[in-house]
């Protein structure tokens, strides 16, 4: 008799059930593609690459990654599953022996190395514990808190529907780096850096910065809006023309509450005037 094995959609189903997140969406914050750091000289970016950019040649980490970031919610922030289901989850190995704990295994080292996870002997199995997203700091991890959304500890939230609507197989890694990015700028409407020193910044690359963007507008799930003319101090003229995009259903969740604020002031549009205001003697009303 022939026995059955989990696909691994019904195991990604399966470990976001555990979640139990009535939501369906998840954090991760913004460190995680990129961090902010005291400028050492003038001249100086005030930012630099988050873990993201040292996971753009294993992918079977990020996903691994965001399965641990969507499962776990309280306690000790730590799940125990078997090797087996982890590696159905991640598309690493699908045959139910123990190939599978070899596979995953490389790719836990790889996350506890950036500090990202830590694993636990749990029974026969390992307990996987999340830690920080801004991973290592100083050669030390730091513990995992409930991110607050305050200006230092700024987050975004990613859907369910990354794996319910199958883009965990559509986007490749460029098409996943930069949706995460996209995803991180809180803003109904946003640039995305394509220059060597903006790129350089996430730690992505220019070519990686513009194969993303062009795969998610391939897929619609960006949307050009641009070009628009911002403050460059930069260039030579001190503006610069951009393109700038917007995302679109079912990532376009993320906006800071200033900026709901303005969009909410854009909607009600100028004052009207109150009664009297604005009409002159002689003038007629």
């Amino acid at each position: 008799m022939v026995q059955r094995v989990m696909t691994r959609e019904e195991s990604i189903e399966y470990l976001l059930g555990r979640s139990r997140r009535k939501d369906e969406v998840f954090p991760i914050r913004r460190e995680f593609v990129q961090k902010s750091h005291i400028k050492s000289l003038p001249g100086d970016p005030s930012t630099g690459p988050g873990p993201l950019s040292k996971l753009l040649r294993t992918p079977h980490a990020l996903e691994l990654l965001l399965l641990v970031y969507a499962v776990t919610t309280g306690r000790d922030f730590g799940v125990t599953e078997r090797s087996q289901l982890w590696a159905r989850a991640a598309g690493i190995y699908m045959r139910p022996d123990k190939g599978a704990s070899v596979a995953v295994s490389r790719q836990w080292e790889h996350l506890e190395k950036l500090g990202l996870i830590e694993r636990r002997q749990h029974g026969r199995l390992k307990r996987i514990v999340k830690r920080h997203e801004i991973g290592r700091v100083g050669g030390m991890t730091v513990d995992y808190t409930v991110p607050t959304g305050t200006k230092s500890d700024v987050y975004f939230r990613v859907p369910f529907a990354y794996w319910r609507e199958d883009w965990h197989v559509k986007l490749n890694m460029p098409g996943k780096a930069v949706l995460l990015a996209a995803m991180s700028r809180r803003k109904e409407t946003f640039t995305l850096p394509q220059d060597g020193r903006g790129a350089r910044a996430l730690g992505l690359g220019r070519h990686t910065m513009a194969r993303g963007i062009e795969e998610l507008l391939h897929h619609k799930l960006l949307v050009k809006m641009g070009p628009d003319e911002v403050m460059d101090a930069r260039a030579m003229r001190g503006w610069a023309w951009v393109h700038t995009y917007q995302l679109a259903e079912p990532f376009n969740i993320n906006l800071s509450k200033a900026e709901v604020e303005r969009l909410e002031a854009e909607e009600r549009g100028p004052l009207a005037p109150q009664d009297g205001a604005g009409i002159q003697a002689g003038q007629p009303g």
